[in-house]
């Protein structure tokens, strides 16, 4: 068994190519949380990093469908904790924001025969996406999770460790959830987990509830490229998977894209299947590209490890908002 401190072991360095194959000792799927201000009172710079943990940071997309004319600043947006105005201390665009980044792909099995759309449209949307100050990084998630390629601002490192996914074994999508989660924590600027997945859960160790959690905890967006709607296949649905997506992203302020794909059968449309992934990773590309980071002190100092609703509003009219639903605060 494998301890938490081993929850990095086999990845590939940041700007190395990755191997023909993953990763031989793959992280473990159900790290033991970490108690991450444990060694930070012992610090010299206590009040200094208490302040900064204190901040609550916020990750605010304008949808598309928006009437946006013009940038917000930041005396557009009002911030609510729990129904109580919050100021406003920090805030960002999203070109002054690095993007930090988590591909999590389905490699289970269950996603076989979609595989191969999927890392046509993943090189598509890295080189779309990725700009000199951005870092992403590739999962595969079955029963195990194996990082693929660490962080890199370089989009055809990315595209190479997608083409050496190889579908096999059950899904432990919680649990790549949550060591993405874990990945992004000492990270600055957006943090960001795109799952490309039919959103099926078999083995997971961590549930629905702990990876939500702790996604919330770094402020992570999580988006889904959702790819198990299949042509003539609504009978076949997985409700659970779909309801399970819609709550992640939902609640840290992302969203679900559901293309269309074919099945085995229907290899004649497999120009139509890419386009249909191409647009939902366009989709997401737009979105990420039109962010606004805040950041408030909370007024209420309870460190109770209570849930915490946020609400924010724009104050000019035709803008439509996507953010979290609210964070945990840590016990004291």
């Amino acid at each position: 068994m494998f301890s938490p401190t081993h929850s990095q072991s086999g990845r590939n360095k940041s700007e190395k190519e990755p191997d023909n194959k993953r990763p031989a000792k793959p992280l473990p799927p159900a790290p033991l949380p970490k108690v991450v201000n444990e060694t930070r009172g012992k610090s010299g710079n206590e009040d200094s990093i208490r302040i900064n943990s204190d901040l609550v940071t916020v990750t605010v997309t304008t949808l598309k469908n928006s009437t946006e004319k013009a940038a917000l600043a930041k005396e557009d947006f009002t911030i609510l904790e729990d129904g109580v105005a919050q100021e406003v201390t920090n805030f960002a665009r999203e070109s002054e924001t690095p993007l930090r980044m988590v591909v999590l792909f389905d490699a289970s099995m269950s996603v076989a025969q979609r595989l191969n759309f999927e890392k046509k449209a993943a090189a598509k949307f890295f080189d779309k996406m990725m700009r000199p100050q951005d870092q992403a990084a590739v999962f595969a998630v079955a029963t195990e999770t194996d990082v693929m390629q660490e962080f890199t601002n370089k989009p055809q490192l990315l595209s190479n460790a997608t083409r050496q996914l190889k579908a096999g074994g059950a899904t432990a999508l919680y649990d790549g959830i949550y060591l993405a989660a874990e990945y992004l924590r000492a990270t600055s600027g957006r943090r960001v987990i795109v799952l490309v997945t039919d959103g099926g859960d078999t083995v997971s160790h961590k549930t629905l509830k702990e990876a939500l959690q702790i996604t919330q905890e770094v402020d992570a967006v999580i988006y889904s490229v959702y790819t198990g709607k299949l042509w003539g296949s609504q009978n076949l649905r997985d409700i659970g998977a779909e309801r399970a997506l819609s709550t992640l992203t939902k609640e840290t302020g992302g969203e679900v894209f559901a293309p269309t794909l074919p099945t085995l059968d229907q290899k004649q449309d497999d120009d139509t299947g890419l386009k249909q992934l191409d647009e939902a990773f366009s989709q997401l590309a737009d979105q990420l590209r039109t962010q606004y980071v805040l950041g408030y002190y909370s007024a209420n100092e309870a460190r109770d490890g209570a849930y915490r609703k946020i609400e924010v509003k724009v104050n000019k009219p035709g803008y439509a908002l996507r953010h979290r639903a609210g964070y945990y605060v840590p016990k004291s």
